[in-house]
Parts: C-alpha cells; structure tokens; sequence
C-alpha cells in the first residue's frame, strides 16, 4: 500500500481513508478493471444478431488492444481471476460467476441461431467455449504478447474444430 500511495503521490493514511484495508482495496481495483473492460466491450456492440465465432474473434482483437494500451490492467485482472488467497477468494469468486454469466446471456441474445445444427446446443458451445478459453488461460497470469501468440493459434484451433462440429455443413 506504501508503494502505491508513494506512485499516487498521496499519503498511505489518505489512502486508508478510502479503503478499510488491503482486502477492500484489491476488491475496489478488480471491479474498476472488469467494469472498464465491460465499457470497452459495449464500445465494439451492435445490435445485429452475429456468427458465434466471429463474436468470439472479436472479443479476442478486443483484448489483445486492451492488452497493448493497458498491460497491467490485463495482468492485474487475470491474477485476480486466478487468486487463491483465502482473505478474497470468496468475494472474487461471487463477482466472477456474476460476470461469466452475464457474459454469457450477453452472448446467447446477439447470436445469429440459424448456423447451428440444433440450435438448442447454442448454451452449450458457449460453456464449452468458456471453459476452453479458462483453460488456456490457466497459469498464464503474467501475460504478454508473446504469450498471446504462443496460446492463440491452438484455441483458434479449437475454434474451428467446435464450428465445423456445431454448425451446419
């Protein structure tokens, strides 16, 4: 807290005025980077109903400006998705399930129903498709570009693999 007071060039009681704590702190930071990045999504929004895939594209061009313009907003974000201590774990947890399934109804109402085999399977790729994403994700909280480029590629893969499984031929 020191340090960040010190690079705010405030006081640390100052800082403590605001935020009871470390705990509280970490929590505000985790809210303001998801809500930034939840704004910088509704930037990229249409309301055209859209190829599931090509959402996802987007989504992923999306970050990986975000990631150049605002690296450690990335990297703050992915640690705290990831974070294990106990003192936060449960409060990240509830903001987490919250913002995966609002991204996920977000996902269902804009896509285009008509390219799938069975539509009803929709829910499901998305699930799928989550699961995917947090795996690769998964250990990789000190991101770069090199990184990105080195994990695109194989879920780009599997991208095309779910596609031609899911969609109608």
């Amino acid at each position: 807290m020191a340090m960040i007071a010190d690079n705010a060039n405030i006081s640390k009681s100052l800082l403590f005025y605001y935020f009871k704590n470390k705990k509280e702190y970490y929590l505000f930071l985790f809210e303001t980077a998801i809500e930034f990045l939840k704004d910088e999504k509704v930037k990229k929004a249409n309301d055209e109903k859209v190829d599931l895939f090509e959402l996802i594209n987007q989504t992923v061009e999306c970050r990986l400006i975000i990631m150049r313009d605002y690296p450690y907003l990335i990297k703050f974000a992915t640690r705290a998705y990831y974070e294990s201590d106990e003192s936060v774990k449960f409060e990240l947890q509830i903001m987490k399930e919250e913002m995966t399934q609002l991204g996920i109804r977000e996902s269902l109402d804009c896509i285009d129903y008509r390219q799938f085999e069975n539509s009803s399977d929709a829910k499901i790729l998305v699930n799928i498709i989550l699961y995917i994403a947090e795996g690769c994700m998964r250990g990789q909280e000190d991101l770069d570009n090199k990184k990105i480029n080195g994990i695109l590629p194989l879920f780009q893969e599997m991208m095309l693999s779910l596609k031609s499984h899911y969609y109608i031929k």
